[in-house]
């Protein structure tokens, strides 16, 4: 090893090791890396030396602070990043596919198809991060990744922080950014004020490269290559490959304008333009035939653009195959546009709101089936994956998660609290199972449907011929379970973790992750598992991979872990979009990962109010009363973390680390937490104050089945714990460290306790019934039912208290003195966005209004992407990666 590569290891020894290098550029050398932590191959990337010495360390690692947020299904991510020994570096995740500049390099010119949907993917992926203020500065072929064919937008940001950390130093020294051939012409003049314009200029560099074999100018020089930017017109694509349709040239050319003010005004227009969305109509990159405009000039644009396609021999479900040599073969399926699959709420009234999976495909992998929504409701979709036929499924109003029988001829469903099956072709459906609240559904044979309730602690077997066939309350709990039949098991995800389950039994065994030597290494973390040929978990990841990795049932132990692909739509509570075909075809939604978020502030009939702070996995939160700290629950890769906000001062810092934290509650005051967690088979509650550098005090600890949830915390000398299974409630004063049961609150299902501001009644939501219950305190008197069907209530006041349905919050007004409510609840607020979390996923804002945490604007995906085969492929990698 040379100089750079020995110093680098040393200084990144215990944390990473370096395997080789990658390649260089001209402002960095790549190298492949193992993270040791995490068990995965990463790329990590250290600017020259030179380049490093001439930076402020500081200034440049708090730029690029600002990628690390950057989350679409098209950039790649930015993991770490750091000073090793005078060496600036950032790692990413390693890519097992090539570059644009190696396909380029190996094809010289792309199918236009191809270049088409590269370049709409770029464009998406730029449309996102200008958004959010961030201009790429260096879009080229080398910083665009394939993998399985579709591409992934590499160094955000980064020369931007190079500039802003070296200031004049970089002038001084002729390091110069971006490449003369994608620069646009403001860069090249060295313009200061660089905006998204210039990435689209440079995009359009790229996808002129891919067409035409050429950048749009060359020379000799640098100097050269700049004086053509900034005073020659390219020559037209038409001209040079007739091939080319005329509107896919006329957006190319608009992108190379010499002005910004002349090209499109954003990159989302380039990509629609590029597509015939804009003013002619071809078959998009989505595989999805635009509506022809009404004038006629535009519908002979379109006829031309769709003869030019013909004529090179390309069908419109050709036009969306892609894939490289050495990875699986990908499609995208395109959806129609009044029925693309929806994310969005929907009617159904659940705990969980929109977590579910609504998609499933055949045994055979020839169809799917998914959830669009259709109007104020939803309804199932047949979408082949042989043709582009799509239908609506009859009999399937108000559906949600389907999942296909093994013999591919039936569907089940939910809708509402009932269990459905339908042909699929559609037809009258029949009721399967009411009466309960089933939220995952599976077949675990031809003849036999598992349904699990929201609780994740009833199960019923219902065999589609015949009707229930057997309900039991299992002796734990497994929400979003999945049988693993050949072990008569459920695999069952848990705060971010995995476990095994056995129902009739209770028993339950937590899912390690191997260490090097072989050895049971920490809790495996993740989301979505699945258990393939017995052999293999498939999961997301924390950080919203798709992974893999070989599973030993005997010892719950899973190897080191691949990871497959990413982008992948996962759900608030963690479910993901994706499912998996007997014969070994993936089918899943693109989009947006809904556990990053940010937290918002809402009153009634207001706004959402974005606080302070940058979006994150959070998953539990409270507000102090005078709004100045906020304590927040952060998902990790390795875990979960306490972060502890000063929004006065726009500071935080992070409080505690464990497997699992639950809910943080502020005192009175202010000046103290109470907080639950878990760390391995114990549970405790534990009581402090932040940022006094005092060790908190433990409360309250077991290793029994009790599991304490902080709950709430009206007074400095009481608090509330509530079991996690609703069983039992825990009153403990965090100062004297004594705990005892509270028998007023310890009504089997009672979840959500909390005590009404003047200390007379008590609150909380009966998880059994979905129902918001109300009594006096401390003696019990009559049990009132303030709603039906509503979760996690709060005391606005002592006679007000809100809880929510869905995605909407009602306010019920109740007698001062019994409790009793008056008069029906009214709507005080709604936000189809609406991120529902682990546990309690709205708290006080002591405003009158309350914090909560704002998904995605994402709410539907245009098309499915398929991947034929998927599982032997995935097998290769995971057995390769343990030998």
């Amino acid at each position: 090893m040379n100089e750079v590569p020995e110093r680098l290891a040393e200084a990144l020894a215990g944390r990473y090791r370096i395997e080789r290098e990658l390649g260089a550029g001209g402002m960095a050398t790549v190298y492949l890396a193992e993270d040791l932590k995490h068990h995965r191959n990463v790329a990590i990337k250290v600017l020259h030396a030179e380049l490093s010495a001439i930076l402020g360390p500081e200034r440049f690692l708090k730029e690029i602070e600002l990628t690390a947020n950057l989350q679409h299904p098209h950039i790649l991510p930015l993991f770490d990043s750091g000073n090793a020994d005078g060496l600036l570096y950032y790692v990413m995740p390693y890519v097992e596919g090539e570059t644009l500049r190696d396909r380029l390099t190996r094809d010289k010119q792309l199918p236009i198809a191809d270049a088409v949907r590269i370049a709409g993917e770029a464009a998406d992926a730029l449309h996102y991060a200008h958004g959010r203020g961030i201009v790429h500065r260096d879009i080229k072929p080398e910083n665009i990744l394939l993998q399985g064919g579709h591409c992934l937008v590499a160094d955000f940001g980064i020369a931007l922080a190079v500039e802003q950390a070296g200031g004049t130093r970089m002038t001084q020294t002729g390091l110069s950014l971006g490449t003369p051939q994608y620069m646009s012409p403001e860069q090249a003049m060295g313009e200061r004020d660089i905006g998204p314009r210039s990435d689209i200029y440079s995009l359009g560099a790229v996808t002129y490269e891919m067409l035409s074999g050429d950048p749009p100018f060359s020379g000799s020089t640098a100097q050269a290559i700049v004086a053509q930017v900034i005073t020659t017109e390219p020559r037209s694509l038409t001209l040079q490959r007739k091939s080319v349709p005329p509107h896919v040239d006329a957006a190319v050319m608009t992108a190379l304008e010499k002005l910004p003010a002349d090209r499109f005004a954003s990159a989302s227009e380039f990509s629609a333009a590029l597509a015939g969305d804009g003013h002619a109509t071809i078959t998009s990159r989505y595989n999805r035939p635009a509506a022809i405009q009404s004038h006629p000039w535009r519908r002979i644009s379109a006829l031309l653009a769709a003869l030019s396609l013909a004529l090179i021999g390309l069908t419109a479900w050709m036009l969306t195959r892609h894939g490289e040599p050495n990875g699986p073969q990908v499609f995208d399926a395109a959806l129609p546009d009044t029925a693309a699959m929806t994310f969005a709420a929907t009617t159904a009234k659940t705990a969980y709101g929109t977590a579910l999976r609504n998609i499933s495909i055949s045994p055979t992998g020839d169809f799917a089936v998914y959830v669009a929504r259709q109007g104020d409701s939803t309804q199932l979709w047949y979408r082949s994956l042989r043709d582009a036929t799509a239908h609506g499924i009859a009999g399937t109003a108000g559906a949600t998660a389907p999942r296909v029988s093994p013999d591919g001829s039936r569907i089940a469903f939910l809708d509402g609290g009932r269990v459905m099956v339908v042909p699929v072709q559609g037809g009258q459906p029949r009721r399967l199972l009411d009466g309960q609240s089933p939220m995952s559904l599976e077949w675990i044979s031809r003849s036999m449907v598992l349904a699990i309730d929201e609780d994740g602690d009833r199960l019923s077997w219902i065999d589609p011929e015949a009707g229930l066939q057997r309900s039991m309350k299992a002796l734990g709990r497994c929400t979003f379970g999945r049988p693993i039949p050949e072990d008569k098991q459920l695999i069952c995800p848990v705060d971010g973790t995995v476990s095994v389950m056995e129902p009739e039994s209770g028993k339950r065994w937590t899912i390690r992750a191997a260490r090097s030597d072989g050895s049971p290494g920490g809790p495996l973390t993740g989301s979505a598992f699945h258990v393939v040929d017995g052999r293999y978990l498939v999961y997301l990841s924390p950080d919203g991979d798709l992974r893999a990795a070989r599973y030993d049932a005997k010892r719950y132990l899973a190897s080191k872990s691949v990871t497959l692909l990413n982008g992948v739509r996962r759900e608030e509570i963690g479910e993901g979009q994706f499912d998996i075909s007997a014969d070994g075809t993936l089918a899943y939604a693109p989009g947006a990962d809904a556990t990053v978020g940010r937290l918002v502030r809402l009153n009634s009939g207001g706004t959402p109010v974005p606080l302070p702070v940058d979006p994150a996995a959070f998953q539990r939160f409270d507000l102090s009363r005078d709004r100045r700290w906020l304590a927040a629950v952060v998902h990790v890769t390795d875990g979960q973390e306490l972060r502890i906000y000063d929004l006065q001062n726009r500071q935080n810092f992070v409080w505690l680390r464990a497997e699992l934290i639950r809910h943080a509650l502020w005192s009175p005051t202010g000046d103290r937490l109470v907080v639950g967690l878990r760390d391995s088979t114990r549970w405790s509650v534990l009581s402090g104050s932040p940022g006094t550098g005092v060790v908190p005090d433990t409360v309250y600890t077991t290793t029994g089945a009790l599991r304490p949830d902080p709950s709430d915390f009206p007074a400095d000398n009481q608090a509330l714990a509530t079991s996690l299974n609703g069983s039992a409630t825990l009153q403990f004063n965090p100062m004297t460290r004594r705990a005892r049961l509270d028998t007023v609150a310890s009504t089997v299902g009672a979840y959500f306790v909390s005590l009404s501001p003047d200390g007379k009644h008590i609150l909380y939501e009966n998880i059994n019934e979905q129902r918001v219950v109300t009594t006096s305190y401390p003696l019990a008197g009559q049990r009132w039912q303030i709603a039906a069907d509503g979760v996690e209530p709060l005391w606005l006041s002592s006679t007000e208290v809100l809880y929510r349905s869905g995605v909407s919050w009602y306010l019920a007004r109740l007698n001062p003195v019994t409790g009793e409510p008056l008069g029906a609840p009214t709507l005080w607020a709604r936000d189809p966005r609406f991120s529902d979390t682990p546990g309690w996923s709205n708290r006080l804002s002591h405003d009158g209004g309350i914090i909560y945490l704002q998904g995605p604007e994402q709410v539907s995906a245009p098309y499915l992407r398929v991947v034929p085969n998927w599982v032997a492929h995935m097998e290769a990698a995971v057995n390769k990666a343990n030998p």
